[in-house]
Parts: structure tokens; sequence; C-alpha cells
């Protein structure tokens, strides 16, 4: 396993990253153009407890090797922006993925004649 590192943090509430799809599409387009490797990650709020990020409850964050990328996303979305020092190999474990897909909302136009 390797050594600890300093990554960067962006901190938020949840729902305030993930809420809209948007950062799922980051994370896909920058792993598709720079390799699945890319050191980016996504955590839950229950993530961000069990590695103890912060004492607040139901936030969200994205952690990466980048600090521009972390720059980039604060600017997007808001939040807060820290560092940890944490083990990059415990990152691919715990969180490869990028959040779920945003859920779909059905926003047509329901007709009477339709119901």
């Amino acid at each position: 396993m390797s050594e600890p590192q300093a990554l960067h943090v962006l901190l938020a509430p949840e729902g305030q990253l993930c809420g809209n799809g948007q950062l799922r599409e980051s994370i896909h387009e920058r792993r598709s153009r720079k390799g699945n490797d890319y050191p980016m990650w996504y955590l839950t709020p229950e993530k961000v407890k069990k590695l103890n990020l912060t004492d607040e409850s139901g936030v969200e964050a994205v952690i990466a090797e980048d600090s521009s990328t972390i720059a980039w996303l604060k600017l997007r979305f808001g939040g807060k922006r820290t560092t940890t020092n944490i083990n990059k190999d415990q990152l691919w474990e715990i969180a490869p993925e990028p959040p779920e897909p945003d859920k779909r909302r059905d926003i047509g136009i329901k007709r009477k004649n339709d119901l």
C-alpha cells in the first residue's frame, strides 16, 4: 500500500456537488481524457465521516491530487477547500466510482386526455 500524501479536498453540503450530475460528468471526462487512474474521487457523506474529513454531518467531498482540479470545482459548485493526508490506495478501494447518476424527473406536460 502506498504512503499517505497531501491531497486536495472540496467539502460541501450533501447534494451541492453531485446533485445535478455535472460532477459525475466531470469525473468521467477527466478519466476518459487522462486515463482511468486519474486521481479524483467522490465521497458520499458516509465515506467523508469514515475518513474523518470533517466534524459536520451531511457533507460530501471530492478529493484530487491536482489543486487546480479542486479550485475549478470550487468555482463551479462552491464549498470549502482543504487538504488532507491520505493514502490513494485507500481512496481507490472505497471510492473508485463517480457519484451515482442524478435521478431523472418527469417534467413532461400531462394533458387532460392522458390522465
